[in-house]
């Protein structure tokens, strides 16, 4: 290859990269809500994960959820990926308590925290985006609801999101804490 190729490549590599950033925009604006809230389902669209914004006017988290579908026959799937973007949420009600690990921002070691098997959030304004792999779409809707359940990881996903935005920083017992038991 050339050097006269690779400037074509990455060329069309950057018009694809504009052609869906104006795709993206017009997405968000279509909705009317405030451009910066749609950060944390940005970030977690294009790096994973679940995230939060807020500003003194108003808050967001994204919360994302993954379902793989396979097929035995054609021993083939995909995993679809579910973004839920709330404006303005908070949690009603939360039920159970599980001990899990996680790893947040800066932190090095992942630490022991308690969050909610299943919550009852409500939020301002609340949208779904299901991100299918298999056939390369977005598809993004807003839910005619205020309230919503979520249980497994999308509620505790949600909380440790909330945490972040009222408390600043997740904080929980170092994994240091442990015991290393060697089975015989």
């Amino acid at each position: 290859m050339d050097n006269g190729e690779d400037a074509n490549m990455d060329a069309e590599e950057i018009r694809a990269i504009f052609r869906f950033s104006a795709l993206e925009k017009n997405l968000i604006s279509s909705f009317g809500i405030q451009g910066d809230l749609f950060l944390p389902f940005l970030l977690s669209l294009k790096a994973g994960g679940s995230w939060s914004y807020a500003t003194e006017e108003a808050k967001s988290i994204a919360v994302k959820d993954v379902i793989t579908y396979y097929d035995e026959e054609n021993r083939a799937g995909y995993t679809l990926e579910k973004i839920y973007l709330f404006i303005n949420p908070e949690i009603i009600k939360g039920e159970g308590v599980i001990f899990r690990l996680e790893k947040c921002g800066e932190r090095k070691e992942r630490e022991l925290v308690e969050r909610p098997y299943r919550i009852t959030l409500r939020a301002k304004r609340m949208l779904l985006a299901e991100v299918n792999p298999g056939l390369k779409e977005i598809r993004i809707r807003e839910l005619n609801k205020k309230k919503i359940l979520l249980k497994g990881t999308p509620a505790y996903s949600a909380a440790h999101e909330l945490e972040h935005l009222e408390k600043g920083e997740v904080k929980g017992t170092p994994i240091w804490t442990f015991e290393y038991i060697k089975d015989q």
